[in-house]
């Protein structure tokens, strides 16, 4: 096919051209303009589907809270509690004629006017109160139920909600959604319940009116139950209807959690656009029969001085700079013939242009590689130089205090162990270590903060020998158990504990090592922690709080390259665990 295409003549390829560019063209735009004026229809649609399920959904939420304020208005009704708390407390036969009155004059109240309450019922563990406008069912028993099973399983809200059953309290087998209140009395122990149960008919008649809106509207409960609609779907299934051409509108009721799904088919919805299908196809048509006569139109003008040029151009795809185009006339061809000779001439200085950039770019390339060099030599030793001094006043401080307090033989300890912190310190000039010198190093900072603090600090270096050959940059661990000790233990009111250690890890399959300082102090907020663990991953410094263990991950990134590096770990008010992570060098 392809041979077949390269030996057409060029006549051929310019109508092909002309014609397939046309046709491609128009059918793209016209598929373009098919689905925005879809896209058009559906988002107009969703707008005002998402303004009538909010309509809907806030007058379901209003009935239903007015429902539930009415409810609550009768049970902090001073009259009504002190009626049921007199029988509950007293039930002679007086006082359970009054109350049984009373109560249903109450609940006649609660239902007169809101269509969507069914029935309403209380029971108290001495007696079942009504309005008597309904045949009971004495089969019922409230405590064998499963509403009660579900206070007593699951104690915690007062109002629930439950889903749609056939009315088991009465005897006219409608189908109700209980909502069950538990309340009590001050002066009586023992549990209450009101219960209103709501018309599912009446829910249903009230979606009825927004169909004309929506192919069908579904209500869920929280659990996923139906409560109101034409099919028992899940909400993953009402989900998936949107990707099976269903436009899904979803609102949630904020009374009780209630979910509203109204559901539109795509092609119910999209079917006026078919005519425009049709007339664009036959657009399509007709536009690609003008290109090809187009095309025919102007290959025929432009085959044999195109074919000249061609011919030329192929010398110069040869390497042969020095051809020209002639061409005695100013028609496009003319300026095409103009161009090719400027730019074949453009061409040959820049071919020598680009020789002599090619050597300058050569020897800049190698100042800058010594530059970057000189600057990441410069940047280390800088950062080297930044240790915080603080340390050697406070050791000098706690040598003078404990010469005062206690005598020579802690002044011998805290001196010995200052001169090897300071003799790995200066190590020669040198910026890699073993770890078994960094190891006495900070061994011997916690020497020297163990005396000052006494037994408020204690610690534990337990490090495997194979390990202790590892190089390392020098001065890493300092930095941590210091940040452990000013910030960590010095919180806690008792005393505190430090560990070091070190351990394998893996960085994208490579073998890593380790090095973790922990300790059981104050710990740090999570807000804190993200925020200090974000700072050590991308480099920046804060020369606020905390800048030892800056500098320690900077030196580690300047040195070893950027996946290496600190990180923190940290329950607030139980632990904090810094871990340096270095490749493994023996």
């Amino acid at each position: 096919m392809r041979t077949f295409i390269n030996n057409l003549k060029f006549r051929s390829k310019i109508i092909c051209f002309f014609g397939i560019m046309f046709f491609f063209s128009m059918a793209v735009s016209s598929v373009l303009y098919y689905n925005f004026a879809a896209r058009d229809v559906e988002e107009n649609f969703k707008v005002g589907a998402e303004d009538v399920m909010t309509q809907m959904a806030d007058a379901l939420d209003l009935r239903l809270a007015t429902i539930r304020q009415r409810a609550q208005g009768m049970l902090s009704n001073f009259s009504f509690m002190t009626g049921l708390s007199d029988y509950l407390n007293n039930p002679t036969d007086f006082n359970t004629v009054k109350a049984m009155g009373d109560m249903a004059s109450y609940l006649t109240d609660l239902e007169t006017g809101e269509t969507l309450i069914h029935s309403t019922y209380i029971y108290t563990d001495k007696q079942q109160f009504e309005t008597y406008m309904r045949m009971r069912n004495h089969s019922f028993s409230f405590p064998q139920s499963e509403y009660y099973r579900d206070y007593m399983e699951n104690p915690g809200n007062a109002i629930r909600w439950f889903p749609v059953t056939e009315d088991r309290i009465f005897q006219d087998r409608e189908q109700v959604i209980p909502m069950i209140w538990q309340f009590s009395l001050q002066t009586y122990q023992g549990g209450q319940y009101l219960v209103i149960q709501i018309r599912q008919n009446e829910l249903e008649r009230i979606l009825n009116e927004k169909y004309e809106f929506f192919d069908k509207i579904i209500i869920l409960d929280k659990e996923g139950g139906l409560i109101a609609g034409p099919a028992a779907l899940d909400i993953e299934k009402l989900t998936a209807l949107e990707e099976d051409g269903y436009l899904v509108v979803h609102e949630q009721l904020k009374e009780n959690g209630w979910q509203i799904f109204g559901l539109k088919s795509r092609q119910a919805l999209l079917g006026n656009l078919r005519q425009l299908r049709i007339m664009i196809l036959e657009i399509m048509v007709a536009v690609f029969v003008l290109s090809v006569s187009a095309g025919l139109f102007l290959s025929h003008q432009m085959t044999e001085s195109l074919r000249r040029l061609e011919r030329q151009m192929s010398y110069v795809q040869k390497g042969d700079l020095n051809v020209r185009f002639f061409y005695p006339y100013r028609d496009e061809v003319g300026s095409l013939a103009k161009s090719f000779n400027y730019m074949i001439g453009e061409i040959q200085d820049l071919v020598k242009k680009q020789e002599e950039t090619i050597e300058e770019l050569k020897e800049e390339r190698n100042h800058v590689a010594m530059v970057q060099k000189q600057k990441r030599e410069a940047e280390l030793k800088a950062l080297q130089a930044q240790i915080n001094p603080h340390f050697l006043y406070n050791t000098l401080n706690a040598i003078t205090w404990q010469a005062a307090d206690q005598g020579a033989e802690e002044i011998s300890i805290l001196s010995s162990s200052l001169g090897r912190f300071f003799r790995v310190s200066l190590s020669k000039g040198a910026e890699i270590i073993s770890l078994r010198e960094e190891l006495d190093h900070v061994t011997s900072y916690l020497e020297i903060q163990s005396i000052r603090y006494h037994s408020r600090l204690n610690y534990e270096i337990r490090v495997e020998e194979p390990w202790k050959v590892c190089r390392v940059i020098k001065l890493c661990l300092q930095p941590l158990a210091e940040n452990s000790i000013y910030h960590g233990i010095k919180e806690k009111e008792n005393s505190g504990l430090i560990r070091i250690w070190a351990e394998e890890g893996w960085q994208e399959e490579t073998p890593v090592l380790c090095l973790v300082v922990w300790d059981d102090g104050a710990g740090i907020p999570k807000e804190k922690l993200d925020i200090i663990n974000e700072n050590l991953k991308m480099g920046r410094i804060d020369h606020g709080e905390g800048y030892g263990i800056y500098n320690v991950n900077e030196r580690l990134r300047l040195f070893y390259g950027e996946s290496y590096g600190l990180r923190y770990e940290s329950e607030e008010g139980k632990w904090t665990k810094g871990i340096l992570t270095l490749p493994i060098s023996k």
